[in-house]
């Protein structure tokens, strides 16, 4: 009797498991510490329209990395929005999920182009800046930070 109680509780656990693995949009909530996230709201999403076959991406993406490992930078929220598969429904509930929906949207007009970061001041809901693969890691950390002082 055992042995039928003990397979049902592995299934249910391995269904669960399989549940939680559904893929979101990649939001990576960014402060220097636990206060910080309190006192400094996340004024500026730095969203990264990207593509694994993009190879703007994958110029850009490494510099984005680095600019990250610099440090924290209070009031920024990064987030990944996902083209590989080309599907423009899935890309634009992606950005509405992440709550940048309509500043993605009225950006692009349209036409999704990869290999891009958009700043995104959160309280307007518009893209304030635009950063591509011919930026230093220098530059695109200085973009990010000018767009968190106009958001």
């Amino acid at each position: 009797m055992k042995t039928p109680l003990l397979t049902s509780a592995i299934i249910s656990v391995l269904a669960l498991t399989a549940c939680s693995q559904a893929e979101a949009p990649k939001v990576e909530t960014v402060a220097s510490n636990a206060s910080d996230a309190k006192t400094m709201p996340t004024k500026t999403k730095a969203v990264l329209v990207y593509a694994d076959w993009c190879t703007s991406c994958k110029v850009l993406d490494p510099k984005l990395q680095e600019v990250k490992s610099m440090g924290p930078m209070p009031g920024l929220e990064y987030v990944t929005l996902d083209y590989t598969a080309k599907d423009t429904n899935d890309f634009y509930a992606q950005a509405d999920a992440a709550g940048v929906g309509e500043a993605v949207k009225t950006y692009l007009n349209g036409t999704i182009i990869t290999g891009v970061l958009l700043l995104v001041d959160v309280d307007d809901k518009q893209v304030v800046g635009k950063v591509t693969k011919t930026l230093d890691t220098k530059d695109i950390a200085k973009a990010m930070k000018e767009a968190i002082e106009v958001s």
